[in-house]
């Protein structure tokens, strides 16, 4: 039977400083994002704005990071506050989408249950500590991990989207949304006999390094690229200061799976919940 790494210390699940650490964390990789987005190319209509302790984020209909994050985190929040998120989304012809930590304020879900609001999606919201002294596993024979350079960033995109998507046929808008890579952004390539085959990224604010982006092209999966690209990342993060890193995941997956091999703990759960249509 496999052995996971031995947590030095437990999280407590109902850390809400912590939580509000980690939510931070997230709503910082979507504003900066959007922002870097809305830098290189003056056409995109991306939106950001403060709303309700977090951040209402557009990036385009359908797209991932145009979502609502860390909303209510900071203490109560409003039905004004509400109605202005959903205005937010609704006047550019988006579901008003939030992506909602069990740990908000508690009234919040009250009345987003009272407006409709579905369940679209859940994620499992993950942690670790970090020690400038931990030795991480070297990669498997033929796999190596590598920081993404200036001029690679479209390729690394458009790896990423089509490891999500399956597919080799992606949204060129997307590409060009996940190029445009913002200075707190680490990029790494996944290599396979010295060919791309995945890419991850990582952001870093206030000594938290949040993990995302992780896709691997699909004959790529299974050769350990992924928990590789972990510990690339992590021993990065420690070398940059960082105590913690956090990770969020499909409940149940290879991907949460190999998260639990690094050494991260589950902590909450987030809902991202949306509703289509304005009240009158």
């Amino acid at each position: 039977m496999e052995r996971l790494p031995e947590m030095k210390q437990v999280f407590s699940s109902a850390d809400r400083a912590l939580a509000q650490r980690i939510e931070s964390g997230h709503a910082f990789s979507g504003v900066a994002s959007a922002q870097a987005a809305q830098a290189q190319n003056p056409d995109f209509t991306d939106a950001v704005e403060p709303m309700a302790g977090g951040w209402a984020v557009f990036q385009g209909v359908d797209l991932p990071f145009t979502q609502a994050l860390g909303i209510g985190m900071a203490g109560p929040v409003t039905a004004e506050e509400l109605d202005r998120l959903e205005a937010f989304f609704h006047s550019r012809n988006s579901p008003a989408i939030i992506d909602l930590c069990t740990l908000a304020d508690p009234g919040l879900l009250i009345m987003i249950q009272q407006r409709g609001y579905v369940v679209r999606e859940l994620s499992n919201v993950l942690v670790r500590r970090l020690d400038p002294a931990e030795e991480f596993p070297q990669p498997p024979p033929g796999i190596e991990v590598r920081p993404v350079g200036a001029s690679e960033t479209r390729s690394w995109a458009r790896i990423i989207a089509q490891g999500f998507f399956e597919s080799e046929d992606v949204p060129e808008e997307q590409i060009d949304r996940m190029s445009a890579m913002p200075s707190e952004f680490h990029a790494y390539f996944g290599l396979q006999d010295g060919m791309p085959a995945s890419g991850s990224a990582m952001g870093v604010r206030d000594g938290l390094a949040t993990l995302f982006g992780d896709a691997t092209l699909v004959p790529g999966r299974g050769r350990g690229l992924q928990l590789a690209s972990i510990h690339r990342r992590l021993q990065r993060a420690a070398q940059l200061g960082c105590d913690l890193a956090s990770a969020s995941v499909w409940p149940g997956t290879i991907s949460h799976r190999n998260y639990e091999r690094a050494g991260f703990q589950l902590v909450y759960l987030r809902i991202m919940l949306s509703v289509c249509v304005t009240r009158t």
